[in-house]
């Protein structure tokens, strides 16, 4: 099954668990964390779940302010040398067994997150097969669950609609949500650079752009917003439209897998590779 990611976190300075399992949040071990913000110290509990902005804390923090935030262990300072992208707030690290680390906005109401891996490939495998898949956890309505349809496709898995498509880079292997949605630097036949956001939920086809890009055009490029690296998949060609695809990667099957979809606006056409088709069926899967 495809569960949404539940994080086991640690503080980066003494690497001690900041995991309270006595109090939950989306179902799941909160991380527990001392807040400094607008004058007042306490403590905050946060989702452990990835991309959710639940929270629990002894004082309301109101929209806007910049917390410190600290270890309820050895009371260090979590800090990092990054900024949100979004507003420029610094950004707090936790720590990840697998080597890596996710950091949140300090700025109350933004939602930028990011996990980074210091060795990509084993991590993020590793990080998989501990929190995403298998694990035997209750679902919310952002999930659904992969299938057995043995009638129709034999013993192949299912990945039914409206499934939350865990979306990463097939190169830098960073992901690719943000904001609630799989984001691109998008190029159009005018060679006109500006960013592309698709739903990350399969078979969902809403969509935004910052550039005009004309029904039934096919776009020159998609680009990772983080390498800056081409997407395009110059072996593979729409099977509805003939059009060029692009390369992307999702979380399944306690793997990730190679996923492809149309570069031309308006065609909804998406796949897999030959050997994941063996082994995964799509719902609908003639659209994306």
């Amino acid at each position: 099954m495809l569960t949404l990611l539940a994080l086991h976190l640690k503080c980066p300075t003494c690497t001690k668990s900041l995991m309270d399992e006595e109090h939950h949040l989306d179902n799941h071990s909160s991380v527990n964390l001392n807040i400094e913000a607008d004058g007042k110290k306490g403590w905050i509990r946060i989702s452990s779940v990835y991309g959710s902005y639940n929270i629990s804390s002894k004082y309301k923090i109101p929209d806007g302010s910049i917390a410190k935030f600290f270890c309820p262990e050895c009371t260090s300072e979590l800090t990092s040398s990054q900024n949100c992208g979004l507003c420029k707030s610094p950004m707090v690290p936790l720590q990840l067994d697998e080597g890596g680390k996710v950091y949140f906005c300090s700025k109350r109401g933004c939602k930028k997150h990011l996990i980074e891996f210091e060795e990509a490939e084993n991590a993020l495998t590793k990080f998989y097969q501990n929190y995403s898949i298998g694990a035997n956890h209750s679902h919310s309505n952002h999930e659904k669950i992969f299938s057995s349809n043995t009638e129709e496709e034999g013993k192949k898995e299912l990945i039914a609609n409206k499934t939350f498509l865990n979306t990463y880079c097939p190169f830098c292997r960073k992901s690719l949500i943000e904001t609630g949605t799989i984001n691109f630097v998008v190029k159009n036949k005018n060679h006109h650079e500006g960013m592309l956001s698709l739903s990350p939920y399969l078979n969902i086809f809403t969509h935004k752009s910052t550039i005009e890009i004309p029904e039934g055009e096919e776009v020159s490029d998609l680009k990772c917003f983080h390498c800056k690296r081409s997407l395009v998949e110059e072996s593979l060609k729409c099977e509805s439209c003939g059009s060029h695809t692009a390369h992307i990667t999702v979380s399944a099957m306690r793997k990730l897998i190679p996923f492809y979809i149309c570069m031309k606006k308006g065609c909804i056409w998406h796949g897999l590779s030959n050997e994941d088709t063996n082994l995964i069926a799509l719902e609908d899967s003639l659209e994306w």
